[in-house]
């Protein structure tokens, strides 16, 4: 089932894409909305409205036909080379290896981002000069592929098989989600650019340690783990401590938390707070996950391999065409 529907996607994803492609080139002024950003203001300079919907939108659909092409073409294939012989198994390798892929990519630029920027381990410029209606192109592009991803994978979260801990992952995406279009509009785009960095490290580990389990390699997934381990608290629970502590603290010294549409201002004692319930309710999802991953960690002292305990047993998962032979 899982192989017919990425095909359905692989086609239906990659027939749309084609048709936005060959619009631009046939020069429909949608088409290029669809495909390159949209209200420039200046050199590498460019402000945000609702034309960034029809970028947001080609990118789900676009992204949705990459992650179908590179499972069936690349990361399926390579899973057999490996030896993976359960198609379940090569399934979710396929699925992780698009994610591993997306993650490194979108954490080396969000570093990169953050380090050219004035926000650079300097949380007070969050604020500073707030609000900041103009971000630079690669900023654009970064906060819209994010926003298109984290919509696409809410909608694959849905159609991949189904982890015990599915509600809590829902949840956590539409946090997310929330949290990247509001500060997005709302002109917030470097405490974002923060916040993404300090998640997406955890991610890029967590996916390689398990392409390494399904490829069988346990005892380098073991050591994987082990850093995910380690990353994660230091990431996803101390500086994104630091991150909520400065919404909490800071924004009073720098703004006058005035609600100013007019002047791109929508920062006030309430939507502070609304803020901070948000970072607060991702935090809890995050301390449950952190709780799993530490049973996780007991099992391996114990002389066990590292388990995602999110996840279903999947070692005697078999298609009914593998049942089959196996008859």
């Amino acid at each position: 089932m899982w192989g017919e529907m990425d095909t359905c996607h692989l086609e239906i994803t990659g027939t749309l894409t084609t048709v936005v492609l060959l619009a631009y080139v046939l020069g429909l002024p949608l088409a290029e909305k669809c495909i390159f950003l949209s209200y420039s203001v200046g050199k590498n300079s460019y402000s945000k409205g609702v034309d960034d919907i029809y970028f947001v939108t080609f990118w789900m659909i676009a992204f949705t036909f990459l992650r179908a092409a590179s499972m069936s073409y690349l990361f399926h294939p390579l899973a057999k080379v490996l030896g993976v012989t359960s198609f379940a198994k090569r399934q979710r390798l396929a699925e992780q290896g698009f994610m591993f892929s997306y993650y490194t990519i979108s954490w080396a630029l969000g570093m990169y981002i953050m380090y050219c920027g004035p926000h650079w381990f300097n949380t007070a410029q969050y604020w500073i000069d707030y609000p900041h209606l103009y971000t630079d192109r690669t900023m654009k592009y970064y906060y819209l592929m994010q926003i298109s991803l984290w919509f696409q994978q809410l909608y694959t979260i849905h159609i991949e098989k189904r982890r015990k801990d599915h509600y809590a992952m829902v949840t956590h995406h539409f946090i997310t989600i929330t949290l990247l279009v509001t500060s997005y509009f709302a002109n917030f785009c470097r405490i974002g650019n923060a916040v993404l960095c300090c998640m997406d490290l955890a991610d890029i580990i967590l996916t390689l340690a398990k392409i390494l389990k399904y490829s069988g390699f346990t005892t380098v997934c073991d050591i994987a783990f082990g850093l995910f381990a380690i990353a994660w608290p230091i990431t996803r629970h101390g500086f994104f401590t630091v991150i909520i502590w400065a919404t909490i603290t800071q924004p009073s010294r720098y703004l006058d938390m005035k609600w100013e549409p007019e002047k791109g201002k929508f920062f006030t004692p309430f939507t502070q707070k609304c803020y901070i319930t948000l970072f607060l309710l991702l935090n809890i999802i995050m301390i449950y996950w952190f709780a799993m991953i530490i049973k996780v960690i007991v099992a391996v002292l114990k002389g066990n391999n590292a388990e995602d305990t999110r996840s279903d047993d999947e070692d005697d998962e078999q298609t009914p065409k593998e049942k089959r032979k196996s008859q």
